[in-house]
């Protein structure tokens, strides 16, 4: 094993020329440098090193140069970084940029037979020549995803193409337009709704079931017969191919439900954007919390995000408490047998402020604090001399969140344990004055794939038009999305 050199150890001894080559020849300019140099690549660090020892340290570094500038090549050449992540020529840890190291992970996750690898290397070229949206994302529902995953999963189900590819040739420079094209142009002798696309993005256990249902519409067949997780009536089915294009499928289902039972787009829009939206458990009881919505169409939609924080914070939620260093109990819900009978808008409402308050004396919230998630914050100076300013900053702890929804009076305190785990990030929009004077405009939730899922001002309000079109310049600055129900108009 190689003794680990130590800086004592060149003390005192004479440089020969035949070394001071060998530095310039490495690049190295000090013993120090020479010193890191070989232990991070565990060569011995003598000073006095014969022509042998020396050539294959400068072999070794001519291997490096190389490997550098193939990694560079890689990095700026789409089509070379495609072929060589699919042939297994590099590994995602090689790959330098973020986003297309996360595109490299999810290749390499396919089977690596090597016929299936080529097929889907030529598949992956010829669609980064067709398309601009290799390295892109769309989004559906609370969630983004990259265009190649889907690319990849379109190749796995190549028997069910009912085209030629090279038939196909995109007729418009929107990204997710040509998508949109490229699926109808391999799978579809009939149209299916476009939120059902987002099945092509996905990996889940639910995924493949989902992809079988568009297959079934796109067929001719009638989705009724499929394998829903709820029973679908005609009318359920009806509201359900008529959701909106930006629906994950599960806010589809959500969507047909309440139309199902009679409410309205603002109300469906509501749920979708809470969190339930997604979820397909304790289906009867929240066809209760839908009906008593329904039933009271003068209650404002912007209170239904919070009633529905309030009652599953009641009903299902488990809370984490520290009793002692290392041990944790966890809470039972505080209502269990929750139920909407007898319940009337303006109870309930009291009910939910006094949550509120009740959140921001809490210490639950207190013993969370939050990594920052990457996403830049923003500051616009405004006013007549320019010195006052719009900001959008980043809340890193549960303390934070607890002044935020006191000075607000909103449940945001709730989300603590949610940030801690790196599920979302909460933003608080502020107007400051050149006197240093902070007045609180929106809250904002931003999930981690960088989608924003909802913004509220003070008492649960909507953001105005100048404040949506201030996170909107924002968005548009640091690369996020906005969920289209996130403007409540």
């Amino acid at each position: 094993m190689k003794r680990r050199m130590k800086n004592s150890d060149f003390q005192g001894k004479a440089i020969t020329p035949s070394m001071k080559k060998h530095f310039k020849a490495l690049g190295i300019k000090t013993e120090r440098q020479y010193f890191a140099w070989c232990n991070a690549r565990n060569f011995n660090a003598d000073l006095n090193k014969d022509k042998g020892a020396r050539d294959v340290e400068y072999k070794h570094f001519l291997g490096e140069q190389k490997a550098l500038k193939d990694n560079a090549r890689i990095h700026h050449n789409a089509d070379a970084f495609l072929h060589d992540v699919c042939m297994g020529k590099i590994t995602p840890k090689a790959v330098i940029r973020p986003e297309w190291q996360k595109i490299a992970t999810i290749i390499s996750k396919t089977p690596d037979e090597v016929t299936y690898r080529i097929g889907l290397s030529d598949f992956l070229l010829l669609m980064n020549k067709k398309t601009k949206c290799m390295f892109e994302k769309a989004g559906f529902g609370n969630k983004q995803f990259f265009y190649v995953r889907a690319f990849i999963n379109i190749y796995n189900y190549c028997c069910y193409w009912i085209r030629d590819i090279e038939d196909w040739t995109p007729n418009t420079y929107n990204m997710h337009g040509q998508f949109c094209a490229l699926i109808s142009h391999l799978f579809e002798d009939y149209p299916a709704p476009e939120f059902m696309y987002s099945a092509w993005f996905r990996m889940d256990d639910v995924a493949e079931n989902y992809r079988d249902w568009y297959l079934t519409v796109v067929s001719g067949k009638s989705i009724r017969g499929a394998d829903f997780p709820i029973p679908f009536t005609k009318k359920l089915t009806h509201h359900f191919m008529n959701a909106p294009a930006f629906c994950s499928v599960e806010q589809a289902i959500k969507w047909g439900e309440i139309h199902a039972l009679g409410g309205d787009e603002i109300l469906a829009n509501a749920v979708i954007a809470s969190r339930i939206g997604e979820t397909m458990i304790n289906r009867k009881f929240w066809d209760s919390v839908f009906q008593f919505f329904i039933d009271n169409p003068m209650l404002d939609r912007a209170h239904v995000g919070p009633i529905i924080d309030f009652i599953y914070a009641q009903k299902f939620e488990v809370r984490e408490c520290v009793t002692a260093p290392g041990i944790v109990e966890h809470i039972q819900p505080p209502q269990p047998n929750l139920s909407m009978k007898g319940r009337t808008p303006n109870s309930l409402l009291k009910q939910v402020e006094r949550w509120h308050g009740n959140l921001a004396k809490s210490g639950d919230a207190q013993k969370y604090f939050f990594k920052k998630s990457g996403i830049p914050e923003f500051k616009q100076k405004t006013g007549e001399d320019k010195q006052d300013a719009w900001r959008i900053r980043e809340l890193l702890s549960g303390a934070e969140l607890i002044k935020e929804g006191r000075d607000m009076q909103h449940c945001v305190a709730s989300y603590a344990r949610r940030c801690s785990l790196g599920h979302c990030s909460i933003w608080a929009m502020e107007y400051v004055s050149a006197k240093g004077d902070v007045e609180k405009y929106q809250t904002i939730e931003i999930t981690k794939d960088k989608y924003i899922v909802q913004s509220r001002g003070k008492r649960n309000r909507y953001p105005t038009v100048s404040e949506f079109n201030i996170i909107k310049k924002w968005a548009q600055t640091v690369g996020l999305t906005i969920a289209p129900y996130v403007a409540g108009r």
